[in-house]
């Protein structure tokens, strides 16, 4: 019997044709904030949560905005077929994402797809935005989700670690993976530190990795220096209820 399998996909960019997170602050959130505010937030070098507090408490979105916005996004096609395949070998996926479940929550339903456990920040819209972060690691200031984590967490579980990505915020789980997919920024990222990995496309080329069957064992599998607190943790700060009940909230 082989070894069970988790993909864990990030969003934006990677699922997601478009970087959804970024369309949203670049057309709805930094045109709105003065320039010398926005160059004064950049220039404090914080992680993505102090950073995304920032910019949304300073311009924030309107709930019919965001939707006409999100409304035009568009996702890989093959990334469904993806979760019907590991549906049916009792594989396991989940979205691993440093952007927001209100635009990937609104995406995936408009696309029929349900049931996949979802990492990702909080917004809210009540009488007013509200952004919150329940996989934030305290002992790291540098992600909102801790992707990290959530790779451990699947490792710990006896799972091979597929990680799907293509950005910054995926340097920190292509280090605990046994296996990687990397496009765009990821491909650099990974070839300057050190991590073995495999360029794609699209989720054709996982698919078809898949259908292969083979299961490499020859990448080094570690922590970033940045992620060192995760080495004893019990990884309690993580809210997998949330993320498992991300289709009913």
């Amino acid at each position: 019997m082989r070894q069970p399998i988790a993909f864990l996909c990030d969003f934006d960019g990677t699922i997601g044709i478009q970087d959804t997170g970024e369309l949203i602050l670049t057309k709805l959130v930094f045109p709105r904030i003065a320039p010398d505010i926005l160059t004064a937030i950049n220039a404090k070098a914080a992680g993505s949560k102090e950073l995304y507090s920032a910019w949304y408490s300073e311009a924030p979105p309107t709930s019919q905005e965001f939707e006409q916005l999100v409304s035009q996004a568009e996702i890989d096609p093959k990334f469904a077929v993806l979760c019907a395949e590991a549906r049916n070998k009792q594989d396991a996926v989940a979205i691993v994402s440093d952007g927001f479940g209100a635009y990937i929550q609104r995406i995936l339903g408009g696309e029929n797809i349900k049931g996949i456990p979802v990492y990702s920040n909080r917004m809210d819209f009540n009488s007013k935005l509200t952004l919150s972060f329940p996989h934030y690691n305290p002992d790291c200031r540098f992600c909102g989700v801790c992707k990290a984590a959530v790779a451990k967490h699947y490792l710990r579980q006896g799972f091979y670690i597929v990680y799907i990505g293509d950005g910054v915020s995926d340097r920190f789980p292509v280090h605990v993976a046994h296996k990687v997919f990397a496009k765009d920024a990821l491909v650099g990222i990974c070839r300057q530190e050190g991590v073995k990995y495999t360029e794609f496309d699209s989720f054709q080329d996982i698919l078809d990795w898949y259908k292969r069957g083979v299961l490499e064992q020859d990448k080094v599998q570690d922590l970033h220096t940045k992620c060192k607190s995760l080495v004893e943790s019990d990884l309690g700060f993580l809210d997998r209820n949330l993320a498992r009940s991300f289709f009913n909230i």
